[in-house]
């Protein structure tokens, strides 16, 4: 292959696995389940002093949906949170002690956090940034296609007719399979979301169980019934 078009290639899939990098990096943010990139922009101020997240704290992933966090100097705990709620203040906080394990040590305090709750309301608002931020990514990766080839117009003058259609195969390639990475992306997040409403449905409806269930009421299934308060 020519050495140009081999260099160009290399460098336009760089262009295009960004915008999936940034797409994906957005996405990541729109938390449901625990994404550690989410934490990536918090910086928490000392003495003055900006600080990554990491590097004042240690972050334990709980399970899917929930992390601690502990300051690494128990002084800071109350800065390490302020610099998370000002990233993530739909982040549910709980304040937790661990008790000393041994007679005269120091109990340790940290912040014990949630993901938000994917009620309706957050299912459609999640979706919807998720549909808007695909279509930012799509506009991206056709419009550099697209200049791409005029960009290219006059150095296909100089080439053979072989040269310039395994040019622009291997061009169309990475398009292509930087647009299915893009829906690929979008498909992932959508099934998450999905995921976390229907959790907040069954947490829901287990709650109503255990209501209905101390207060001796029976849950009726009748669909028209149900219908009613659709």
């Amino acid at each position: 292959m020519n050495n140009y078009i081999a260099f160009e290639i290399s460098e336009f899939q760089k262009k295009l696995n960004g915008y999936n990098m940034l797409f994906n990096y957005r996405m990541t943010n729109l938390c449901v389940k625990v994404e550690p990139t989410a934490l990536m922009p918090v910086t928490v101020i000392l003495a003055n002093a900006e600080y990554n997240l990491e590097e004042v704290a240690d972050i334990i992933k709980v399970d899917d949906f929930s992390i601690d966090v502990y300051p690494k100097n128990q002084n800071n705990l109350q800065q390490v949170i302020d610099g998370i709620f000002d990233v993530h203040p739909e982040f549910k906080m709980e304040l937790k002690t661990d008790k000393a394990e041994t007679e005269g040590g120091e109990d340790k305090h940290h912040a014990f956090y949630t993901m938000p709750e994917v009620n309706k309301d957050r299912r459609d608002l999640l979706n919807d940034l998720t549909k808007t931020f695909h279509k930012e990514c799509q506009v991206n990766l056709d419009a550099t296609y697209a200049e791409l080839q005029v960009r290219l117009v006059e150095p296909y003058t100089k080439m053979s007719p072989a040269e310039i259609d395994e040019a622009r195969q291997g061009f169309e390639n990475v398009f292509n399979k930087a647009k299915e990475m893009c829906d690929k992306l979008l498909q992932l997040k959508q099934n998450e979301i999905e995921e976390g409403y229907q959790r907040y449905l069954t947490e829901d409806n287990d709650q109503y169980d255990e209501s209905d269930a101390d207060n001796g009421m029976e849950i009726s299934h009748d669909a028209e019934i149900e219908a009613l308060f659709s």
